[in-house]
């Protein structure tokens, strides 16, 4: 008993630190880009443009009064399409400037916000400080406009006053997570807008629209609530710009700018690399008009470009991290040399950058770059009356060229990775896997003591001195030899230790009767771990698991048909002559004659699989996903239409009754009572979101009474287990299988409750079935199936499908705490429900210690062995195209598996040892 709880534990503290050092890998692999610190300064870019070309044009200011309209989420379709309902947006247009500006992934607000004042390009770490922003000390447009004693105001999405609320003169914030609230959180913006343009005292105005971006998390870009929401925008804009030509005296013009910070799938969500979430418009509105060719639209740009062209605008320093190139399209109206002083200096605050990134510099670049400065002053030295377009247009073209090689070498050098961090994370990744894999065996005392020692030495050093320790250091070398040392001792300890690697593959191979099912799940297994170094698998990664899942589905049939006893027995000698053996669960040998094959029990088996696959194929349908077919029409999209509302009330209603008709079955009276009551609740949440339609019962404001009744029945449901009423008639494991598929539906969008129906049905089906299979097997089938269920909900390995909607149900206000659990649990709905299906398939079969002792092995292995991969690969990879829209996001999500099934193991360890 001893023995075994050592073991126990061990494995436990070897599958933790397999989450710890994988944590610790993220954060070495994911670092804060470096930035230039301080201010640029007026008279250091007025000192330096007269170096390098005497006589240049100084900065001057060409606007008066600024004002952004950012509307979250606005993607270029939505104004510059021909079918805009922004009717009078789409006027100005023409008479001005409008770009479609490409956003660099990753395509959530902290870091389009940060582009869009800075110029930089964000790291991917900024889609984890986007829910807990600090405040940025660097140079951007703010910084600037506050050292120059310009008045900036801002209203919208606190995200700006989290990171900038030292550069502004007047603010309130509205709070971006809170995405049921699309009416308000734009009111609370517009309101002010009377009061500041009646003062009129502001330089900069900025208004951050979230209204549209909570739209499409709740209902998608093809909601009935998206033309009236841009309606509003249009007005709102027409208004403002109205209110600036009123403001407009004898002097400078006044200029409007309408962008978005990112675009909508789709699915109306964002933070992938598709063109609909990178494609915002970029339009530039004055009060004077802006003169150009054309019908006011011009090329692809890039997003960061705005914030060059708008500090030139405002006569401001370009900020020094600034990566964007001055649209020239604005400035078309300027002189040549006011266009080539502008141009001049966006080159030399890269030159500057690029030199403050790169140790040498590139001779090429700074030999090109002093040959146009030469150029540029000898045109300025020509009578303008004597210069010809071809020369302006041979310097403009020079300085682009500086530009764009300038540009190349510092995005090469923004992101420094320390390599040996990432080595040390990948081998203790890869020691931690080897000892689970042999954790079958008590280590030794002394094995222990040197593994928990070495792993907090090298954390502790990781943590607290990254980037600047090395290899030969003393500690470090000593630790990870440690590790090593342990790892080798435990396999050589014995020889039994050694072929550990092999008893989790053989125990279940040899000893259990599906070993085709068996060996489907090993090398099933290993191929979607190998599958894992192709982008395209990774983006597909959903056909791979559906496969996986029908495939184990038909092969289970075939394996249960071989060892199946059908009825009646033979009794004749002749025929048991002719008969094939027959081994059921408990040992017990039977003949079986082959002329009886379809008795009974086999069609009862082979309507089993029917079901499995009809339901697998109704469930893959239902959400298109992952990347080069997302487009393509599929049962969700005619489900929300708003004219098939009834028709999604309908199968909704149905499918609830049939999921309750199902559990209540194992549920003792009141247990059923108490999931109807919570069920209703549920129908009546989405129809007070507008999703579903329910009559009589009165709809309530965003749902928020029937969603917290739901969870209310939830809590009394687990309650009721450990009361005298209670007379449930197969433990724990059911009630909480009931209490979770209750929350599914909860979290679920309405056409995905259909979903949790049909996976309602497929758990009983398998409840059921008599597996061939043993319990450690049986853990990766049941995994399978959840892997399967994560992407039939809609989600893939992007974090644009992730459901933010979820996060808010029942919640008046934004509380980050129960918003990201909400979220957790929502998106990994699937694989949770399918883990406890698993637990009331296992109550039934009464394991040992030793048995769960391998389950637990046996997942830990199935998780851990594709993040080891995985971990190994991005770091070859990590100069990839692919690295930041492919690889990483799928580096996160296996991340986040790897912390759900540490959870759901260790609590079967846990729950079964205190059991026993």
């Amino acid at each position: 008993m001893r023995y075994r709880g050592l073991m126990a534990v061990w494995s436990c503290w070897v599958f933790t630190t397999i989450v710890i050092w994988f944590a610790v890998f993220l954060t070495c692999f994911m670092p804060i880009k470096k930035e230039s610190s301080g201010l640029s300064s007026v008279n250091d870019v007025q000192q330096q443009t007269e170096d390098f070309v005497h006589g240049a044009v100084p900065l001057r200011r060409q606007f008066n009064k600024t004002v952004i309209v950012l509307v979250d989420a606005l993607r270029a379709d939505f104004i510059l399409g021909s079918d805009t309902p922004m009717l009078m947006t789409k006027e100005l247009i023409s008479q001005n400037l409008a770009f479609v500006a490409k956003a660099h992934t990753p395509t959530v607000t902290l870091p389009r916000v940060k582009a869009l004042v800075t110029g930089s390009v964000p790291g991917f770490v900024d889609v984890v400080l986007n829910f807990g922003s600090a405040k940025y000390e660097g140079d951007s447009i703010l910084a600037q406009m506050s050292q120059a004693k310009q008045r900036v105001v801002f209203y919208g999405d606190n995200t700006w006053i989290k990171l900038f609320s030292d550069h502004f003169t007047r603010y309130e914030g509205t709070t971006s997570f809170f995405v049921t609230d699309y009416t308000e959180v734009d009111n609370n913006v517009t309101r002010h807008l009377p009061s500041e343009f009646a003062q009129g005292d502001f330089d900069l105005l900025i208004l951050h629209y979230l209204g549209l971006d909570h739209i499409g998390h709740m209902a998608g870009p093809s909601s009935p609530l998206v033309p009236p929401k841009l309606r509003e925008m249009d007005e709102i804009i027409n208004m403002i710009y109205q209110s600036l030509a009123k403001l407009q005296d004898e002097g400078l013009p006044n200029l409007l700018i309408v962008c978005g910070d990112h675009g909508m799938s789709d699915q109306g969500s964002h933070g992938g690399a598709s063109y609909s979430e990178t494609r915002v418009p970029l339009v530039f509105l004055s009060t004077k008009g802006l003169h150009h060719s054309g019908d006011g639209t011009k090329s692809e740009v890039d997003q960061i470009d705005l914030v060059p062209t708008l500090s030139e605008l405002l006569g401001l320093p370009i900020p020094q991290n600034n990566l964007g190139r001055l649209l020239l399209e604005v400035f078309e109206e300027s002189s040549p040399e006011e266009q080539l002083a502008s141009l001049l200096r966006n080159t030399i605050q890269l030159l500057n950058l690029l030199k403050a990134n790169q140790q040498e510099a590139d001779t090429e670049v700074t030999a090109l770059f002093l040959t146009t400065c030469k150029l540029h002053a000898e045109l300025l030295s020509i009578n303008s009356s004597e210069r010809s377009d071809a020369m302006v247009h041979r310097v403009l073209t020079q300085y682009n060229e500086v530009i764009t090689m300038a540009t190349s070498n510092i995005t090469k050098n923004l992101t420094t990775y320390d390599m040996p961090a990432l080595i040390t994370c990948i081998i203790c990744l890869w020691a931690a896997v080897f000892l689970l894999v042999l954790s079958r065996h008590s280590p030794l005392p002394w094995m222990v003591l040197i593994h928990v020692t070495s792993t907090m030495y090298l954390l502790h050093h990781l943590t607290r001195s990254q980037s600047v320790w090395h290899f030969l250091s003393p500690g470090y070398f000593t630790s990870v030899s440690a590790l090593l040392v342990v790892v080798l001792t435990t396999a050589f300890r014995n020889r039994e230790s050694f072929r550990g690697l092999f008893q989790w593959i053989g125990t279940v191979c040899v000893d259990d009767p599906g070993s085709r099912c068996v060996a489907l799940l090993i090398v099933g297994t290993f191929l979607h771990t190998l599958s894992l170094l192709s982008s395209s698998f990774v983006e597909e990664e959903h056909q791979t698991w559906y496969f996986l899942s029908t495939s184990i589905h038909s092969i289970h049939f075939i394996s249960q048909l071989s060892t199946t006893h059908p009825l009646p027995l033979c009794e004749n000698t002749h025929r048991h002559l002719n008969s094939s053996k027959n081994h059921l669960e408990n040992g017990t040998t039977f003949y079986i004659d082959p002329m009886n094959l379809f008795t009974y029990k086999t069609r009862k088996m082979a309507l089993e699989v029917f079901v499995l696959l009809l339901t697998a194929r109704l469930s893959r349908s239902l959400n298109q996903t992952g990347n080069k077919w997302l487009h393509l029409p599929d049962i969700e999209d005619w489900l929300i239409l708003e004219d098939n509302k009834c028709s999604l009330s309908v199968l909704v209603a149905i499918s609830l009754f049939l999921t309750l008709v199902i559990i209540s079955q194992q549920l003792s009276w009141l247990q059923t009572a108490i999931t109807a009551t919570g069920l209703f609740c549920v129908f009546w949440f989405r129809a007070s979101t507008g999703a579903l339609s329910l009559p009589v019962i009165p709809v309530m404001d965003r749902g928020i009474l029937p969603a917290r009744l739901s969870f209310v029945c939830l809590v009394i449901l687990l309650i009721s287990q450990f009361t005298p009423v209670s007379f449930s008639r197969t433990g724990f494991t059911n009630v909480c299988l009931t209490a979770w598929t209750l929350l599914h539906v909860l979290l679920m969008k309405s056409h995905n409750i259909i979903l949790v129906a049909l996976m309602t049905v497929q758990q009983y089906v398998l409840s059921q079935s008599k597996l061939v299979l043993s319990p450690s097997a049986a853990v990766v089938y049941y995994m399978w199936m959840g892997r399967s269920a994560f992407f039939s909900q809609g989600n893939s390995n992007s974090i644009a499908t992730v459901d933010v909607g979820a996060g808010y149900v029942g919640q008046r206000d934004y509380n980050a705490v129960p918003v990201a659990i909400l979220l957790a649990l929502a998106t990994y709905a699937g694989p949770i429900y399918w883990f406890l299906a698993f637990l009331t398939k296992l109550n039934s079969l009464r394991p040992s210690k030793r048995d769960l002792h391998n389950i637990f092995i046996t997942m830990a292995m199935a998780i851990a062995l594709p993040v080891m991969m995985y971990a190994g690969f991005v770091v070859m990879e990590r100069y990839h195209l692919f690295v930041w829209t492919v690889f990483l996001p799928k580096l996160l999500y296996l991340g986040m598996d790897l912390v759900i099934y540490s959870i759901l193991s260790i609590t079967l360890v846990v729950m079964y040892h205190l059991k026993t």
